[in-house]
């Protein structure tokens, strides 16, 4: 995107042609991020892997332009979910179970730092993303009922597998519908839960990050020009907007094998590519 982060200088690329490619840039990781986010294939994962693609040196510099590109999704994810939203939100009894899957998230994300930046590692992408496929595989095998009230051990179930999508590579819509699988939920129960749940989730965690990256690292936040922003933000929003459409389709069907197939094959490839070569 920026000249310096693309591994290029500004004498490569004249000024005009350089703009170009930059908005060019951050339109294609919005685009993959908007399609990614609503699928059982790590919209991280893919992002690593895209940045990788194009040639753009990824690390802290690139940390506020994904945040930018999951504040679309989840605009995105609020606007088709609005109804859904408002009826939690008047339920204190629904409001109690969400707010209790995203408990084990906090420990997990405060005092397992290191463990986590050990993990989001290139090397380590391939193996995360066999792991998504594998969970898929085995929630596609699990026989289903129709979930008609909550149970509080259910919610923590999925709270905890959702803590597993702190690594890139491991799918948080894939881990949490899976939890919910292996608990006895149909297909469609499991999404809407896992979509709704991802409304508090990446929303505290985009206000965090901000505040973390605004506090203590300005070069972050500014490292690219704003259109680049605006760019990202707009092509994740608007391709979430079709993304979480046609995943709830796809979810109505429970045909979600050819995403486990994909996952492992593009964690194979990912694994040769980070690791191997």
């Amino acid at each position: 995107m920026d000249p310096n982060v693309a591994g290029s200088s500004p004498v490569d690329r004249p000024f005009f042609l350089e703009w170009v490619l930059s908005l060019f840039e951050a339109l294609i990781l919005g685009l993959v991020q908007g399609i990614a986010e609503f699928l059982p294939i790590s919209s991280s994962a893919h992002l690593k892997f895209t940045k990788w693609l194009l040639g753009i040196a990824d690390g802290q510099h690139l940390e506020y332009f994904d945040l930018v590109c999951h504040g679309g999704t989840l605009l995105a994810l609020i606007l088709f979910l609005w109804k859904d939203i408002l009826k939690v939100l008047s339920s204190f009894r629904l409001m109690s179970l969400y707010a209790l899957a995203i408990v084990p998230l906090i420990p997990a994300y405060l005092f397992l730092k290191p463990l986590r930046v050990a993990a989001a590692q290139g090397e380590y992408l391939g193996y995360c993303l066999v792991a998504t496929a594998a969970l898929l595989f085995l929630a596609s095998r699990k026989k289903e009922a129709e979930v008609t009230d909550l149970k509080w051990k259910d919610v923590v179930c999925i709270g905890v597998m959702q803590t597993m999508a702190l690594i890139p590579g491991i799918s948080r819509s894939g881990s949490t519908i899976s939890a919910a699988r292996f608990c006895g939920w149909n297909w469609m129960d499991a999404a809407r839960f896992s979509f709704l749940l991802a409304v508090p989730t990446v929303l505290g965690g985009e206000l965090l990050e901000t505040v973390k990256l605004l506090k203590g690292t300005s070069d972050a936040v500014g490292a690219l020009r704003w259109e680049c922003y605006a760019g990202g933000f707009i092509s994740s929003f608007a391709f979430g907007l079709l993304g979480v459409r046609w995943m709830f389709k796809i979810y109505e069907k429970g045909n979600v094998r050819p995403f486990a197939w994909y996952c492992l094959g593009i964690g194979l490839l990912a694994w040769m590519v980070f690791h191997a070569w």
